[in-house]
């Protein structure tokens, strides 16, 4: 340069661009940086780097392409802190658009939750979808199965189909009953776009009845997350019933009823506190005390004029099916393929019944007794240490002569009976009975050197030590 000032003017007459900002002078020709200034004493000086440092002068959108099209905001943010060394910028700006990012990285637009638009009253948003096919169809033929659910109660009527093309027959009967129940039109029906809901026929009644269809963007399913989350619910649930007792699939279209019908008596978090869809779609609490367990085993009390003369069953087996609606009463199929509403049932809802036998416990004193009992009751053995002990008593010197024959200085005394008063053992000196045919052969005969079929209860024989500090045998214990 043959100058040591730069004219703003003039580099704008050769095409640069100059803009100053934080105290910097960016000078770009051709739309890159050609260089940069630092404003010091009121002029801007330029910077004069070496070619090995040119990242010094790098803008934002060339620090984002060399870290490999990272997040911009996380790249001011490093610059900020100044968490990395050597990234050093100049211009902090970007383009509006990086189209690399938008073929590379670009995300679908999230679904927000409606927030405060919930609807105030009953069908005026009612939320519907289709499942199926099924594996195995019904007794009927269906296949698939569709939900209607009112927004405002989350309260769920379900409805069988053998083709997707009968939803239209069900929807008008679901929808004539949902109206004059709550005395109102419907006003919103938000569905997919499957072609069940989208046809000719479907927009016709819509017309007719002033309903507003609203359907969601395709490959979008989330916009309808009301109705997919509760087909996926109902479908869980109905699995897991039928896995408990062993059900085969041609029986899921019970469960899935059976579902709707727990589902629309339970609280849930879409509702106020406290409030279940069964409350706010008819008005009263629910009640749950008919409920059974899906596909138990039961027993259904006949009618007189269905049995069998004075001394026929007056219960026929079948298995629980589930509810029928409008009725109070429960479905059940019973041992010949019969299927009969019944409201006289008694259930077995567990495979088995525990019966607890609970031992009698006897009084304190009655426990002696039957202590002193067992040693009276020993086949003629008691007979002999009676006899024994008449022949101590009668043999004075025999404690003497015992004694003599362990020396004066023994500290052991000989084996002798006791002349004390009988009377019960304490606690820690309960009595063991064993009862002859649980005892070991050998136990018995190391006890008594009887047999064990001659014992009912065996003694047991306790070694104590006396205040001398020896040992004897405690008769009796």
């Amino acid at each position: 340069m043959g100058f040591n000032l730069m004219s703003v003017g003039m580099m704008e007459e050769r095409g640069a661009e100059v803009s100053f900002k934080g105290g910097k002078t960016i000078i770009k020709i051709s739309d890159k940086v050609a260089a940069c200034g630092t404003r010091k004493s009121g002029l801007s000086h330029l910077d004069m780097a070496p070619l090995s440092d040119m990242a010094a002068v790098a803008c934002l959108q060339l620090w984002h392409e060399r870290l490999g099209h990272v997040n911009v905001a996380g790249v001011k943010r490093i610059i900020k802190n100044k968490d990395i060394d050597g990234l050093k910028c100049s211009y902090m700006a970007v383009k509006d658009v990086c189209k690399p990012c938008m073929y590379g990285k670009a995300a679908m637009t999230p679904v927000h939750s409606a927030g405060k638009g919930r609807v105030t009253r009953r069908l005026q948003l009612v939320h519907s979808d289709l499942g199926g096919p099924m594996s195995e169809p019904l007794r009927g033929g269906a296949l698939y199965f569709s939900t209607f659910t009112d927004d405002f109660s989350r309260w769920t009527a379900v409805v069988f189909l053998q083709r997707k093309s009968d939803l239209l027959s069900e929807y008008k009967k679901w929808l004539t009953k949902a109206q004059l129940h709550t005395g109102t039109k419907i006003k919103v029906l938000r569905s997919d776009n499957g072609g069940e809901y989208v046809s000719n026929a479907f927009k016709a009644l819509h017309n007719e009845n002033g309903t507003t269809h609203q359907t969601t963007v395709p490959d979008t399913p989330q916009q309808n997350r009301v109705a997919e989350r509760l087909n996926r619910v109902l479908v869980e649930m109905a699995r897991t019933m039928m896995r408990h007792k062993d059900v085969d699939q041609e029986f899921w279209a019970d469960a899935i009823k059976t579902a709707v019908e727990i589902k629309n008596r339970v609280t849930s978090r879409a509702l106020p506190v406290g409030k279940t869809p069964f409350e706010l779609w008819i008005g009263n609490m629910p009640n749950v005390n008919h409920m059974r367990v899906l596909r138990s085993t039961c027993w259904v009390v006949l009618h007189k004029s269905h049995t069998d003369g004075k001394f026929g069953d007056k219960a026929a087996k079948g298995v629980f099916l589930g509810y029928p609606y409008g009725s109070k009463a429960y479905n059940v199929i019973l041992d010949d393929g019969k299927v009969v509403k019944a409201r006289s049932v008694v259930f077995a809802e567990t495979d088995v019944s525990k019966v607890e036998e609970v031992a009698e416990e006897l009084p304190e004193d009655e426990v002696v007794e039957v202590e002193t009992g067992l040693r009276s009751a020993s086949d003629g053995e008691d007979e002999n240490a009676d006899k024994d002990d008449k022949d101590d008593k009668q043999d004075h010197g025999s404690d003497k002569s015992a004694g003599d024959n362990k020396g004066s200085g023994s500290s052991q005394d000989t084996l002798r009976r006791s002349g004390r008063a009988r009377r019960p053992p304490v606690e820690y000196r309960r009595p063991v009975g064993l009862v002859a045919h649980e005892a070991p052969a050998t136990y018995v005969q190391a006890v008594r050197g009887t047999e064990p079929a001659k014992w009912k209860i065996c003694w047991t024989v306790m070694l104590v030590a006396d205040s001398t500090g020896g040992s004897r045998m405690d008769d009796g214990r």
